[in-house]
């Protein structure tokens, strides 16, 4: 069952309501931990393609926020197989690039 807020929540967002978006939810510092928070948003980020700065801000966060490099390279597989490998082929560049690993220069070195 929702509470109020909840329904009226959803019903914002439903109609396009960007004002409710900046609204908290009461509580939801207490359920979803920073930490996880910081995942998730790097998940969205995988799964949209986004651009390399969105990519360092958010892998900031997530080191900020005690998540580890193993729990951000976990979600790949993950996301895999929510969005597909080439969403994972596509981001792995700039997530290694964020965690301040160049990749073409890796690259070169195997040859």
């Amino acid at each position: 069952m929702l509470t109020r807020a909840q329904e009226t929540l959803l019903r914002q967002l439903s109609v396009g309501d960007e004002a409710s978006l900046a609204d908290e939810l009461p509580g939801t510092a207490r359920v979803l931990e920073v930490r996880t928070a910081a995942l998730l948003r790097l998940s969205a980020l995988i799964m949209r393609d986004s651009p390399l700065a969105s990519y360092q801000r958010a892998v900031n966060a997530a080191l900020d926020a005690g998540a580890s490099v193993d729990e951000m390279l976990a979600l790949l597989p993950l996301l895999a197989q929510l969005a597909g490998s080439t969403a994972v082929f596509n981001a792995a560049p700039k997530l290694a690039m964020a965690l301040g690993y160049d990749i073409e220069t890796g690259l070169e070195q195997l040859t």
